[in-house]
C-alpha cells in the first residue's frame, strides 16, 4: 500500500509541475508600430490569420489573453534570440537614453549604453519606449503635447485652457501676464508691467499699469474651435481701453490658423472700424514651432495700417522661449528685419 501511495503521489507531482510548465510566463515580443513594446507569450500566429493571440502578466499580476491585428504589429520577437533595437527611451522623471536592448521582462528592460555599459530600468520608470528607426509618423505620436496652442506671440487663440491648467508670460523683461482656466471652456487673467507697478511720478503718485482678460472657447469641429473674450488695461487716475473680440482656430492643436475681429476702445468710446488679427502656428519638430501674429489696425486718415510678425518659439513640456521680429511698411524702412519681440512663458497646472 505505501508503494501504491508513493507512487501515486510522485506521478501527482509530475503531473503539477507539468501543469505549472505551462500556464508559467515565458516571453516573447510585440513590438507594434506606435512605437509600444509588449512582453508577452504568442499563442496562436499562422499565416491564414490576420490575428496575432497572446498571453501575458498585467500590473496586477493577472494572466491575460489578448489580440492584435497584424496590420498594427511591426515586428515580432520569438523567444530568447533576436537581434538588438536601438531605442530612445524617455524615463518620467525627464531622463533620456539611447541605447539597444538585450533583454527585457514585464518587469524590466535591460540596454546597452553606448560607452556606459549595461543598464537595467524599471518598467514603471518608463514614459516612452520609441524605436529610432521608426517612421517620422510614429516618431510625432510621442510628442510632448504643445503647452502653448491656447496663444499665438500675444493674442490668444480659440482653443481655451482646461481647468486648472495656466500659464505665465512674460514680456520684454517688464510685461507680465498670468492666465488660468477656471472651467474647461473658460480662461481668466490679469498682469502688470515692472515699471509702472514699482515707480512713482514726479509728484509722488502710484498710478500702475494693469490688465484684465476673459476668454471662452469651444471646439465645434475635430479641427475647428471658436472663441470670444476680452482685453480691459487701465492706468489708476488716468486712462482706460480695451478690446472685445471673437476667434476661429482651424486645425490642432500643434499646428493651426487663427482669425479674430475685436473692436477697440479708449475711455469708453469705440472705434469705428474693427481691428483684424490672423496669425498661426506651424509645428516643425518636437520643441519648435514657427510661429506668426498679424494685425489690420484702423487709423486716422488711413484704412488700415498692417502689422506682421515672424519668429520661432522653442518649448519643453513646461517652458517656450519666443523669438521674433515685429515688422510693417515704416518699420523696414528703418530695420529691414524688423524690431525684435522676445518672450517667455512658463505653464503650471495640469
Amino acid at each position: 500500500m505505501k508503494t501504491i501511495i508513493i507512487a501515486f503521489a510522485i506521478v501527482f507531482s509530475g503531473m503539477l509541475i507539468h501543469a505549472q510548465e505551462h500556464t508559467e510566463y515565458n516571453q516573447d515580443t510585440l513590438w507594434l508600430k506606435s512605437g509600444e513594446v509588449i512582453p508577452c507569450k504568442i499563442v496562436t500566429d499562422t499565416d491564414q490569420s490576420d490575428t496575432i493571440y497572446v498571453k501575458y502578466i498585467n500590473k496586477d499580476g493577472k494572466l491575460v489573453f489578448n489580440q492584435y491585428p497584424k496590420n498594427i504589429v511591426d515586428r515580432i520577437k520569438m523567444g530568447p534570440i533576436f537581434t538588438p533595437v536601438p531605442y530612445k527611451i524617455e524615463l518620467k522623471d525627464g531622463t533620456r537614453l539611447t541605447g539597444t536592448i538585450l533583454s527585457e521582462t514585464e518587469t524590466e528592460v535591460t540596454l546597452e549604453l553606448q560607452d556606459l555599459g549595461e543598464l537595467t530600468v524599471n518598467r514603471d520608470r518608463i514614459d516612452k519606449m520609441i524605436p529610432l528607426n521608426a517612421s517620422l509618423q510614429i516618431k510625432k505620436s510621442y510628442w510632448f503635447p504643445n503647452p502653448n496652442a491656447t496663444r499665438l506671440l500675444f493674442a490668444p487663440t480659440a482653443i481655451p485652457l482646461r481647468k486648472g491648467e495656466g500659464y505665465y508670460q512674460n514680456i520684454y523683461i517688464v510685461g507680465n501676464m498670468f492666465n488660468v482656466g477656471v472651467a474647461d471652456n473658460f480662461s481668466i487673467g490679469g498682469g502688470f508691467d515692472f515699471i509702472s507697478m514699482f515707480a512713482r511720478t514726479n509728484d509722488g503718485e502710484w498710478n500702475p499699469v494693469l490688465n484684465f482678460n476673459a476668454k471662452a472657447g469651444v471646439k465645434v469641429h475635430d479641427y475647428v474651435h471658436v472663441g470670444v473674450g476680452g482685453l480691459y488695461v487701465m492706468q489708476l487716475n488716468n486712462f482706460s481701453a480695451g478690446i472685445p473680440y471673437a476667434l476661429s482656430t482651424f486645425g490642432s492643436y500643434n499646428s493651426n490658423f487663427t482669425t479674430g475681429i475685436g473692436w477697440g476702445f479708449v475711455d469708453g468710446t469705440f472705434e469705428k472700424d474693427p481691428f483684424i488679427m490672423f496669425g498661426g502656428m506651424a509645428r516643425c519638430s518636437e520643441k519648435v514651432w514657427f510661429v506668426s501674429e498679424n494685425w489690420l489696425a484702423p487709423l486716422d486718415g488711413e484704412k488700415y495700417y498692417l502689422l506682421v510678425s515672424y519668429g520661432i518659439r522653442f518649448s519643453g513640456k513646461r517652458m517656450s522661449v519666443d523669438l521674433a521680429f515685429i515688422n510693417s511698411k515704416d518699420i523696414i524702412e528703418t530695420l529691414v528685419i524688423g524690431i525684435p519681440y522676445v518672450d517667455f512663458v512658463i505653464k503650471f497646472g495640469k
